[in-house]
């Protein structure tokens, strides 16, 4: 098999092209060539904005593939920019979309790939909800096989996921300086975590795979633990113990509108799936990679070199103003 991954060096798509080379896949890259250094040698990589159609058609002039995977078009613009590129090029278009889009608040504490799309909070879902809208469209007119593939906190090697940040050291870092760290609500919530070698078995498992042609599939690992748990689970990696701060979706809402949105349109609920169909089209797909061994290799990536301990600022200040304020709501609410 021939395949293009729209992109190809990001969280998700580096350990898909990886499996894709182990499987005896051609992996074809589209890109802007900014991080040659963690392409394998054996990637091809066609340099192109691919916002940019001109410059994409060009580079893909006389090229054709078995599947086309579509990780960074996040708006239906995007997206129809994508049909026109390649509805000539490949007879499957993979897009990734986002388990987010599922109804907020939820249905049932069980997700399938036919609980309803809806999320009022958040406008990242709701562009993703729009552009699948616009796919099934295709799949109507005849066009090329479409194949949605709904993920949903996938992490790898690099990245420490928390309810504020996962692609970056921010929290992490917190907790080493025994600083406070947020949970959003009492940290109860059962949340899904997915390691990206796990999802990629998952996703190559479909690249040409005509069960999977006009279906939605959610590519999820089955393990599932509290926030609490996955906070304490970093902090173990680290060799501390987290001070953490539970403090209502709602709240942060109010002091953070956009890191609201997040919560309350995501992170807030509990989310278990079921994988049932993923596993008849893809019959070798599980978790592997638990989140406690995952969270290991992570951490031990970072302090291997200093200099990948990035902190995001506005991450940063945003959590210490959060705090701030639910400090000072306690003290009005418990004063004489």
């Amino acid at each position: 098999m021939k395949v293009l991954f729209i992109g190809g060096t990001g969280n998700l798509s580096l350990d898909c092209s990886l499996r894709a080379l182990a499987k005896g896949m051609e992996v074809w890259h589209l890109n802007r060539g900014n991080h040659p250094g963690r392409v394998p040698a054996t990637v091809v990589s066609l340099n192109a904005d691919v916002r940019d159609e001109v410059s994409v058609a060009k580079v893909l002039a006389g090229q054709a593939f078995d599947a086309v995977v579509d990780f960074i078009s996040y708006l239906p613009s995007q997206v129809e920019a994508s049909l026109r590129l390649f509805r000539h090029v490949t007879p499957q278009y993979v897009f990734i979309s986002s388990a987010s889009a599922y109804r907020k608040p939820p249905v049932s504490h069980v997700i399938t790939e036919s609980t309803p799309l809806d999320n009022p909070y958040w406008q990242y879902s709701r562009d993703k909800i729009a552009c699948e809208r616009l796919l099934s469209g295709e799949a109507e007119k005849g066009g090329m096989a479409v194949t949605i593939v709904r993920p949903s906190h996938t992490y790898g090697v690099g990245w420490v996921p928390t309810g504020f940040t996962s692609s970056d050291f921010t929290v992490a870092r917190r907790m080493l300086d025994g600083r406070e760290v947020i949970v959003q609500g009492d940290g109860q919530a059962l949340w899904t975590l997915t390691h990206a070698r796990d999802f990629a078995v998952g996703l190559v498992g479909l690249l040409g795979n005509r069960a999977a042609y006009g279906e939605v599939v959610q590519i999820t690992g089955d393990e599932a633990l509290t926030w609490d748990a996955i906070h304490e689970a970093l902090g173990a990696a680290l060799g501390v113990a987290p001070r953490i701060v539970h403090i209502p979706s709602s709240f942060i809402a109010l002091v953070d509108p956009e890191m609201g949105a997040h919560f309350l349109g995501d992170k807030c609920w509990s989310a278990l799936f079921d994988c049932s169909k993923l596993k008849r089209l893809v019959p070798e797909f599980r978790t592997t990679v638990s989140f406690h061994e995952g969270i290991r290799e992570s951490v031990d990536f970072y302090r291997a070199d200093p200099s990948r301990e990035r902190v995001n600022g506005v991450v940063d200040a945003g959590i210490d103003r959060i705090l701030a304020a639910w400090a000072k709501a306690l003290r009005a609410a418990t004063a004489p």
